[in-house]
């Protein structure tokens, strides 16, 4: 039945498995206008009815014959079909009323009845249902409009919570088609305020629409408005529309990108150099050993070294080696059957069957035991794998990225660490220096870590005072770039002001060397200038400052 008005009478299917019932409830029917369709004394029977003659509403009696009573009945009907479902019943106890109230039904009449209870119920269902059409129609309308578009928009309910995205929305979120119910924000991985900037701007009336940065990396501009529909009953909903601003802020970024490369960044020779061999080997299908200090970013160049590889579309798998026992190391990496050890309640798969098709990067290789480092070199010479417990081979197709802070050499003339291993890990091998071999990337990584603090927590510490940034350029870093990165979060966090002050930094930071008096500025300019040979851009970036702020400064104390 359509959302338009009919003047045929409305058909009934009743459905009563006592006769005599089955024939006053049709001649109470008749006698109020409607058309009894059918008469049904089984759930079986009315699901089939119902099929075939698609009425405009069932009257089902709750006790029936067979197998199917009509609480099963009427909930396959109004789930299948759609059609609205009265129930009749002689026996109101609170358990078969709770089980027909789950149904969704329109009404309930409870024996014994007069024909007017009956008209009154039955005129109230049909209505309703009418109504849940119209409205039903006028949404699907409305998401047809919206999913045209292409324009992002997302539905919100009076609740807050997600109702609907279009097409163009769940592409620039990066949702896919799944539900997207719950808090907006986190459904649509947005900022946590980033409704609360849409109400300020509305309020604020200025034009300006907020920009976010999505979790999907879209850069998004965010307007929201009332729900059209509202006024139809559909109570307070909003919509909230969405930009892609993504190539605007592209644009902008546009000369930084020369410092970065995947999710890392530098503009140090040593940097450069990591870079052009990661874009040299990710193409050729070989284990790679990366070897670095703790907090380099190892995993940052596996991670890019898979990304871009012809195995970018598999699984990319990475497991932290150290301190697992020879048992644990087994089970992880190679799998196990069900009761192959105590507490293997299930079969499990490994990380090397995870990683199938893709990169398995294995951190802190040097770690694991002598009899493990034999099953893995086994497994990486034969491409198969036989899981704890089992004696059916399994065959893997895997890239092996290793890493480790350790001397493997020194560790193999002791014995820790298997020679035909090394040689098997190490097709190919890029080494990251220590970040106190780079300090021209300090400023530049500290300014990005500022900035991704800044997006996340929403504090407005913009920059570094000339003694803070003296304080990090001169600390030794024995953490490398994890060291520098929870240091500016510390600080952040301490940050009163928009700058950052060489108080704020962690205390073993704070209290350390500087190559100057922080108060004296020229002889920091100057030592600086010293130590990058007269080269002003490499100065600043030891001073942690842009060359326009160095050459101001340079004029404003007259140093040449």
């Amino acid at each position: 039945m359509s959302g338009v008005e009919r003047t045929d009478p409305a058909s009934i299917l009743v459905v009563e498995d006592e006769a005599v019932v089955a024939i006053d409830i049709r001649s109470h029917l008749e006698r109020s206008g409607y058309r009894v369709a059918a008469v049904a004394d089984s759930g079986e029977e009315a699901c089939r009815l119902a099929r075939e003659l698609a009425p405009d509403l069932v009257l089902m009696d709750i006790r029936l014959r067979g197998a199917m009573d009509g609480v099963e009945a009427g909930s396959q009907i109004s789930g299948e079909l759609g059609l609205p479902v009265i129930y009749l019943t002689a026996y109101a106890d609170r358990e078969t009323l709770e089980r027909a109230k789950a149904t969704g039904p329109h009404g309930y009449i409870l024996k014994p009845f007069n024909e007017r209870d009956l008209h009154v119920t039955v005129e109230v269902a049909l209505h309703k249902h009418r109504l849940d059409q119209r409205l039903e129609l006028s949404r699907r309308e409305l998401l047809a409009v919206l999913d045209a578009m292409s324009l992002g928009a997302v539905l919100i309910d009076a609740a807050g919570a997600v109702a609907f995205a279009n097409r163009a929305a769940r592409d620039m979120l990066g949702v896919g088609g799944g539900e997207l119910a719950g808090d907006p924000a986190r459904a649509l991985g947005l900022p946590a305020d980033a409704l609360e900037r849409c109400r300020a701007a509305s309020a604020a009336g200025d034009g300006r629409a907020p920009r976010v940065e999505a979790a999907s990396g879209r850069a998004l501009e965010l307007e929201l408005a009332d729900d059209p529909r509202s006024e139809e009953g559909a109570g307070g909903g909003r919509i909230l529309f969405l930009r892609d601003v993504s190539e605007l802020r592209d644009l902008r970024l546009l000369l930084a990108d020369r410092y970065q490369f995947e999710n890392m960044v530098g503009e140090s020779e040593a940097m450069a150099r990591v870079f052009q061999l990661i874009r040299d080997l990710a193409p050729v299908d070989v284990s790679v050993l990366i070897r670095g200090e703790t907090g380099t970013g190892k995993e940052l160049v596996a991670r890019a070294v898979h990304n871009r590889s012809g195995r970018r579309d598999g699984p990319f798998v990475a497991v932290n080696c150290g301190g697992l026992s020879d048992e644990l190391a087994a089970s992880q990496l190679f799998g196990h059957k069900k009761g192959s050890f105590t507490g293997a309640v299930a079969d499990h798969a490994g990380y090397f069957e995870a990683a199938d098709g893709g990169s398995l990067f294995l951190d802190e290789i040097g770690e694991l035991s002598p009899r493990i480092q034999a099953s893995l070199l086994r497994v990486l010479e034969e491409g198969v794998l036989t899981r704890l417990g089992e004696s059916r081979p399994r065959r893997v197709d895997i890239r092996l990225l290793a890493a480790t802070h350790r001397d493997l050499e020194a560790d193999i003339e002791h014995g820790a660490f298997r020679r035909d291993l090394f040689f098997r890990i190490r097709a190919a091998e890029i080494v990251l220096p220590p970040l106190a071999e780079r300090r021209e990337d300090l400023p530049l990584l500290a300014d990005c870590f500022l900035a991704a603090f800044r997006a996340r927590h929403g504090k407005p510490v913009d920059g570094f005072s000339p003694a803070a940034a003296g304080r990090l350029l001169h600390h030794d870093w024995p953490g490398n770039v994890r060291e520098l990165k929870h240091a500016v979060e510390f600080a952040a966090v301490r940050c009163r002001g928009e700058e950052i002050q060489a108080e704020d930094l962690p205390p073993e930071i704070a209290a350390g060397p500087a190559a100057a008096a922080p108060d004296d500025e020229p002889g920091r300019i100057r030592a600086a200038l010293r130590e990058a040979g007269g080269n002003r851009k490499r100065a600043a970036a030891i001073l942690g400052l842009s060359r326009a702020t160095l050459y101001r400064r340079l004029k404003q104390l007259d140093i040449g």
